[in-house]
Order: C-alpha cells, then structure tokens, then sequence
C-alpha cells in the first residue's frame, strides 16, 4: 500500500534518521544468545567460524569499475572512467511473534575525470512486524539515505541535478482484525526532504506526513474490498507552497494466484495551498506483486498530486509508473531490469519555466553470476533521460559498469 487549515509561522523540526538510528541500534544489541535460539542459521556458522555468535548476519564488499558519458547531467555532456566501492549489511530475523530486517548500504564513487563530482553516499532500510496477539498487530518501516544522485523512483527534487540531500520515508501501521472478514488499518506516513544546498533546498526543503484509515472487508479468501481516507500535510522550511490534502478512496485486493496479487485504489483528492487556492483531482494507484521460487516483478502505478519539483511551480500532476523484475536464468546466473517514467503537469508561479509538461525515464538492465558462496560477478547498464520544460534544458545519461561482490 502507498500512503502518501493551519497557521504559517517558522517551525523547528527534529529530523528522524537519529531516531531511526537509534530505534535500530536498541533492536540489533539484543543478547547473542536470544540471537542463536531464534535464528534458522548463521552465516558465520556456514563460513566455518562456529566460535563466532550465531547471529542472522551477513556482510558483503564489491567494488565496480565503469564508464559514465554525462557525469554533470547537462546538455554539454563530460564523461568520465568511475570506480565505486560499496559496503552492505544485512541482519535478517524472520519468523515468530516478531519479525526484524535490517539493510545498510555504503558506497563511495570517484570519477577519475571530471573534478567535484566525486559521491560518498549511504542508506539504512528497516522493517519490524510484531503479533500482539492474534487479532493485533504493528508494523514499521523506516528507510533513510543521503546521496547526490537525483532519485527516479519517488517524488523527492530535481532530478536535472547532482546535489547533496538527505531523504527519510517511515511508516507505522496498526492492523486490529475485528472478525474473520473485518480489518481496520491506521497508519502514518512521515517524510523528509533536506537538500545541503540552499539554492535548491529554499523550494525542496520540506516535511510530509500522512495519517490513514483503511477498514477491509474480506468478500472472499481472495479477495478484499477497501475503503480507505487519508489526510497529508506537506510542510515547507522556506517555500510558501504549504498544503493539505485529503484523499477518499475505494479499491480492492485480490490474490489472482497463489504468487500473484493485485491492489487497486481509486477515488478523489482535494488539495488546498496556503497562497494558492483549492483545486480537486482524481487519484488512483495500483500494485502488482508476482513472486516464485526463481523470479520476482513487483509493478506499482499512481496519478496524483505531488510536490513540485520544477522552480516556480506550486502544482504538480503526476502520471508514475515503475516496474522491477528479477529472473533466474540458470542455477547460477540470474538477470534484473528496472524502469521508472514519470510525467509531470506543472502549474502555478509567474516564471515561463514553471508551467508545461515534463518526462523522466530511467532504465536499469543487469546480470548477476554466482561463482560460489562467497563471490559473484555482475555487469549493469543504466540509461537516464530527463525532458526539457521552459528554459530548463534536458538531459539524456548512459553509464556502463562491472564489478565483484565479496560475501563474508
């Protein structure tokens, strides 16, 4: 599920990766032992280091080396040779009353011939389950990552530029099974956007945060129909294009197979800025989820309203779609493609560049080849293409890599 009148005055506002951090770090320093009763096996143990704590821990290294023929995304291209080395952890404990996942990335990329472009970025996923008891449960998920790379994938800034910014997505849910057809779900969704430079951070800088309700109701074991309302605040540091926006929405989930499931949501949403009126729009969004014992494609959908990213504008529709599958071509070679396009109607602002349309597209293709336990070769391509809009100029990117991953 996508979970996406107040008085304008200056806010001090406590970001949440330290309390993400924290959260985290609280669950990992549990007793070892409490670790080896509960975990399936241990990588350690598999590695041949049985005096070490059984713990569901892994840790993985790779290193890549590749070509980048736009590294300052403009029209005057400057391409350049890279190399990137990249740091990953991974504590899984699954099963029980609680469940606990834990991915940390850290990657450092040096671009050998162009100067200032150099990344040296991180990201932290977390996800938490807990069964209260048979009719109550909790989940969390908190992802938190700094970068310079623009993000295709979800709505976060200019996509046109390389720039540092922090970027944290948590949602908390509460699910209470009132029968053996009715649910109820309340949620909140809260997110982050801090860009390091105040050219771009003055009109991105924000706060988003979401509250839901969703009641289901189970027509079948198949299939469930939903009524849902949402209520998103979008708070700015600086730019006066605050917001609330309500959201009414009806849908369905269904499990078309034992591996394939659908969600669909569609309804209506009123918007209403600080200095820019109301307007109403619809709203739809759709998941599509396959996975078996070889291959996996998760496929998600949405139109709506998001926040502007173009200088100037103060409404954005946006038409987004991305799709990611991976599939097991051998026992030891598997392959991975990923693509993401989006398209933005920006309205508002006085400027000639913050009105008209604008495309995005990203595309990933990839393999994966396993040599043994411990090491696996990959060989990646990426193409990148940002549209113009205005006096903004486009931009198109391709970039070709191959590396080793190292698993501990």
């Amino acid at each position: 599920m996508t979970l996406p009148c107040r008085i304008h005055r200056a806010r001090n506002r406590v970001d949440s990766l330290p309390l993400a951090l924290l959260f985290a770090a609280l669950l990992a320093l549990q007793p070892a032992e409490t670790w080896a009763q509960e975990a399936a096996g241990s990588t350690f143990e598999q590695a041949g280091l049985g005096w070490l704590p059984a713990v569901p821990i892994q840790v993985a290294a790779g290193a890549d080396i590749g070509y980048d023929d736009n590294v300052t995304l403009s029209p005057s291209a400057k391409s350049s040779l890279f190399a990137s080395e990249n740091v990953v952890l991974t504590y899984d404990r699954p099963g029980g009353t609680t469940q606990f996942y834990l991915l940390g990335v850290g990657r450092f990329t040096q671009n050998f011939d162009v100067t200032g472009q150099d990344e040296k970025s991180g990201n932290v996923t977390m996800s938490l389950t807990h069964e209260f008891s048979t009719r109550l449960s909790f989940y969390a998920s908190i992802y938190a990552a700094y970068q310079n790379e623009p993000n295709f994938q979800s709505n976060v800034g200019p996509e046109n530029v390389r720039a540092n910014f922090f970027d944290t997505v948590d949602i908390f849910s509460l699910t209470y099974r009132w029968s053996s057809r009715l649910t109820s779900v309340t949620s909140y969704r809260f997110e982050r956007v801090k860009y390091d430079q105040s050219l771009i951070g003055d009109t991105q800088n924000r706060v988003d945060s979401t509250l839901g309700e969703q009641l289901v109701f189970n027509l079948t074991s198949r299939t469930g129909l939903v009524g849902e309302y949402r209520f998103e605040t979008i708070n700015y540091d600086t730019a006066t294009t605050d917001s609330t926006t309500h959201f009414i929405l009806a849908g369905v989930n269904h499990n078309l197979t034992e591996h394939l499931i659908v969600h669909l949501r569609a309804g209506e949403s009123f918007r209403a800025l600080e200095n820019d009126g109301d307007s109403a729009l619809p709203y739809f969004e759709s998941l599509l989820e396959y996975v078996s014992s070889n291959h996996s494609l998760n496929w998600t959908t949405s139109y709506g309203f998001e926040s502007p990213t173009a200088g100037g504008a103060t409404t954005t529709k946006t038409l987004r779609t991305g799709l990611n599958l991976t599939y097991g071509l051998t026992s030891r070679l598997s392959s991975v493609a990923g693509v993401n396009y989006h398209h933005d109607d920006n309205q508002g602002g006085t400027g000639t560049s913050s009105t008209g349309t604008q495309d995005s597209f990203d595309l990933n293709l990839g393999l994966r080849y396993t040599i043994n336990k411990h090491f696996t070769l990959h060989l990646d391509y990426n193409y990148t293409m940002q549209g113009s809009m205005g006096s903004n100029s486009g931009y198109s990117r391709n970039r070709y890599f191959a590396g080793v991953n190292y698993t501990y």
